[in-house]
């Protein structure tokens, strides 16, 4: 099966690299390079609207009235350098797409991609550790090649030698080296127990150091404003965590009754 790329305009690239982004922990990735684009006021290229490609998890109420059902879209943008070279690809991605699927769609991705002159593919994840929200975010780095890696490590905190990165944003990169394409993922560390919240912070930390690796000039003053009230925010969650625990085992111990010790 064929994917469908609706091309809404015709433009010539320059050395350009795909930075892809799909949906993943603490949505590091998305958050990241929708900042990034949206900073760079990236123009539209395409569009790819597959229904095979993406469960719908229901659909959308409002003033009692049923919505009509709107398919997930995924979309490139494209960014011209003002100096003429560096040109940046992206690719969001609104859902993961079903199990199956990915390879195909990583495959269509990165043809068309190959054919806007793509040799370099960037992305994104989250790394999840010990830390606790309050704490930086380290960014580490895998490569799909020992010398590229040697060339970023030294912008990052550590260096991703064993592990996995699940999804879209870590399959990109495989498929990308087998079709003869380099690429790297940089992951930001986000706490382990925030896996589900949106997490800022760590698309920062992982912009602060792409945007020196691209050698651009972008202001990431909102994004670090941002990160800041998501903190006082899972402070908030974690405290209904506990609360909720605690009601629940004192309900559980009243079901139980009392004790009794001999």
């Amino acid at each position: 099966m064929t994917i469908n790329i609706d091309i809404v305009s015709e433009v010539e690239l320059h050395e350009p690299v795909l930075m892809a982004a799909w949906p993943g922990m603490g949505h590091v990735a998305l958050k990241a390079y929708v900042y990034l684009y949206e900073a760079l006021r990236a123009q539209n290229l395409a569009f790819v609207e597959e229904p095979e490609f993406f469960r719908l998890p229901g659909i959308n109420i409002q003033d009692g009235l049923v919505q009509a059902t709107l398919l997930p879209q995924s979309g490139f943008y494209y960014w011209k350098h003002p100096g003429g070279s560096g040109d940046i690809l992206f690719f969001v991605g609104d859902q993961q797409p079903v199990a199956g699927k990915e390879y195909q769609l990583a495959e269509a991705l990165l043809t068309f991609a190959g054919s806007l002159g793509v040799k370099r593919v960037i992305t994104v994840a989250a790394m999840p550790t010990a830390i606790n929200h309050y704490q930086d975010s380290r960014v580490w780095v895998t490569a799909t090649h020992e010398e590229l890696l040697s060339e970023l490590s030294p912008y990052c905190d550590q260096v991703l030698r064993e592990g996995q990165i699940s999804g879209m944003n870590g399959l990109l990169l495989g498929v990308a080296k087998q079709m003869g394409m380099e690429g790297f993922c940089f992951l930001g560390e986000i706490p382990f127990y925030t896996t589900e919240i949106e997490n800022p912070k760590a698309s920062k930390a992982v912009l602060d150091v792409l945007i020196k690796v691209l050698g651009l000039e972008i202001s990431l003053g909102e994004l670090e404003e941002l990160a800041n009230q998501t903190e006082k925010e899972i402070d908030h969650y974690l405290l209904e965590l506990q609360q909720r625990e605690q009601e629940e085992e004192k309900q559980t111990e009243d079901q139980d009754g009392p004790v009794t010790v001999h």
